[in-house]
């Protein structure tokens, strides 16, 4: 008897294994979740925008041979001059993804933009010299060409294919300001001699910024961001050179405080 009923247990077992096994080979696969895209690597990229200079000239040190208070402005000392210009541009960097939501990276970039304004009379240039109204004031512009910074990235995955990041670093701006005037007659601004000057200088300031990029295909990060940049005040003297000392002192100092706001979108490709 104990034979017989190993016998049947032993093959119930067998005839259900053999049972299992053909269920399952009819049952569906389950197919395995595909895998999150890496952020990892090097890219490089372009990107199209505008950018804002926001500029704040003051004039100060008006014919100072003549010594203080000779000069006194009557229409406040500083004034903006602001402008706006398309922004073209080229960006690489390198991500790494530190975990399934955070990625960290460093990027470079390069643009141009021609901002330019000119304003007639320089701010601060209006008042009185000796107690006479000045006649024949100055005008003067602000330009900025080219720009670029190096900064570091840290952003987080809202999915698995979308960053939101913040950036900062140092940053680069090529700034020039001119100022002209000439001789006429009566309490002339300018009555040494005519001028037309015109300095340049690459600024290196601080920017900070954020956006948002998509991965698409694995490959292409479309984004797009701000940026905000201040490159501190530039103090430049001009007309030094039309004669100095009483009774041909044309010489002013401008302080310009330089800042920018920058918005783009760009595509790059990651490798």
């Amino acid at each position: 008897m104990t034979r017989f009923l190993t016998a049947m247990i032993a093959g119930a077992l067998a005839w259900a294994a053999v049972a299992g096994s053909a269920l399952a080979a009819d049952l569906p696969v389950k197919a395995q979740p595909a895998a999150a895209p890496s952020w990892s690597g090097f890219y490089a990229g372009v990107s199209l925008g505008a950018r804002w200079a926001d500029n704040d000239w003051q004039t100060s040190d008006i014919a100072p041979s003549f010594g203080a208070g000779s000069f006194v402005p009557t229409a406040g000392a500083a004034g903006a001059i602001d402008s706006v210009a398309a922004r073209f541009g080229g960006y690489l960097g390198y991500n790494a993804q530190i975990s399934t939501s955070w990625v960290a990276g460093v990027e470079a970039d390069f643009g141009w933009a021609d901002n330019k304004k000119t304003t007639n009379p320089i701010p601060g240039t209006v008042g009185l010299f000796l107690g006479a109204p000045l006649i024949g004031l100055p005008s003067g512009s602000v330009r900025e060409t080219w720009d670029g910074s190096l900064r570091g990235r840290l952003g987080y995955l809202v999915s698995p294919a979308t960053l939101v990041y913040g950036t900062g670093g140092v940053a680069w701006q090529r700034l020039e300001l001119s100022a002209n005037c000439t001789v006429v007659p009566g309490n002339s601004f300018c009555f040494g001699a005519p001028h037309n000057e015109t300095y340049a200088s690459t600024r290196v300031g601080w920017t900070v910024g954020g956006g948002v990029e998509h991965m698409i295909g694995g490959h292409w990060l479309l984004r797009a961001d701000y940026r905000y940049a201040d490159f501190g005040t530039w103090t430049q003297t001009f007309f030094a050179a039309g004669g100095v000392g009483i009774g041909f002192d044309d010489r002013f100092t401008a302080h310009v405080t330089a800042r920018t706001h920058t918005a783009t979108v760009g595509l790059a490709y990651k490798f």
